[in-house]
């Protein structure tokens, strides 16, 4: 038995040797240049592709929508939030409007929201209109939004003022944005109030590349902040007869203006309590802690000039809507250039 296997072993390495002296060297060099070639020709054809196959993606997103008569459209301001706005025009499409009209308040030489592919998309597709409002004196926040309105309320049933950072959720949550709108609760509103939601870091300290609903689940304690509200307006009211007054938050008076449940409430800033019954209007407020300092501070300043009662005021107020820790009191005190402590 054991010469058998030693034969046999011989004559199986016999024949592998042949079986490589069969092929000479120059044929198994070709088939390794042509595999390299083929190899290279893949990747080149998916690293071309690559923006078309994303493009699609997007278009197939804005071919979500409905074949209801009531159009609605969204007026929102942006300044270095490039980051934000993929997630948020992905989210707002899904729920049912029609346009979003994107002001962009970037700098020359900072972002543009027009670079963004989906924003691009959008545009080629109809449903984005992106405006250069590279403004910075005066309530231009609040200007841009009765700009929008004045030059575009004539076109829909409802037009919503919300930010990049306010995501509007509906009860039930299947709902359509037209399919809200049309309930007869609202037949004799002309503006809608919704009330902010506030949500906490989440224990966050930065950025992640994520749907800000889905980063940061937890409501804060601080409920009074819920009593904010921003506002939808109904289109085609005659502009020369409405007042405005001058708050991004409400916009115009003497018009009849409700909650989301359809009672009628007077103008002002806020309504309370809250009323979340059909709508809540979700806001991340301060998102993480490096993400508030980038919010508030989007241009480069001197920390140092910053005035002490404005430092605390932030200090107060981060911490009023979120958990607070040593090690986000260490990363504030570094960003400012402050010693505050844990209280």
């Amino acid at each position: 038995m054991k010469i058998f296997l030693v034969k046999q072993k011989k004559k199986i390495r016999f024949k592998y040797k042949t079986k490589l002296k069969s092929k000479p060297k120059s044929k198994r060099k070709l088939k390794r240049i042509i595999i390299k070639i083929f190899v290279c020709f893949i990747t080149l054809i998916l690293f071309l592709f690559i923006d078309k196959i994303t493009i699609n993606q997007n278009e197939d997103i804005f071919k979500i929508n409905n074949t209801s008569k009531t159009k609605v459209a969204m007026c929102t301001i942006a300044k270095k939030e490039n980051r934000y706005i993929k997630y948020f025009v992905e989210f707002y499409i899904k729920l049912g409007y029609n346009h979003i009209y994107f002001y962009d308040n970037n700098e020359i030489g900072d972002e543009k929201i027009s670079d963004l592919p989906i924003v691009k998309k959008g545009i080629k597709t109809g449903f984005i209109t992106v405006i250069n409002y590279p403004r910075k004196e005066g309530n231009f926040i609040t200007d841009s939004y009765y700009e929008c309105y004045e030059n575009f309320n004539q076109q829909y049933d409802w037009i919503s003022f919300f930010d990049i950072d306010e995501y509007l959720f509906l009860v039930p949550r299947n709902l359509t944005i037209q399919e809200f709108f049309e309930s007869p609760r609202y037949n004799n509103c002309e503006s809608l109030q919704l009330n902010w939601r506030v949500f906490t870091d989440n224990e966050q300290l930065d950025y992640i590349d994520k749907p800000l609903n889905e980063r940061f689940p937890k409501e804060t304690k601080y409920k009074s902040e819920n009593m904010h509200v921003k506002t939808s307006v109904r289109g085609r009211l005659n502009y020369s007869k409405i007042k405005k007054i001058g708050s991004q938050h409400t916009l115009y008076s003497n018009i009849i203006a409700c909650t989301c449940s359809g009672r009628p409430t007077d103008w002002n800033y806020y309504v309370w309590p809250p009323d979340f019954k059909f709508a809540s209007l979700n806001h991340y407020v301060t998102k993480s802690i490096n993400e508030f300092f980038y919010k508030k501070y989007k241009t480069k300043v001197d920390v140092d000039k910053i005035p002490e009662k404005r430092k605390i005021k932030l200090f107060n107020y981060f911490f009023a809507v979120n958990k607070i820790t040593q090690e986000k009191v260490d990363i504030f005190n570094k960003i400012f250039h402050t010693n505050y402590t844990m209280k």
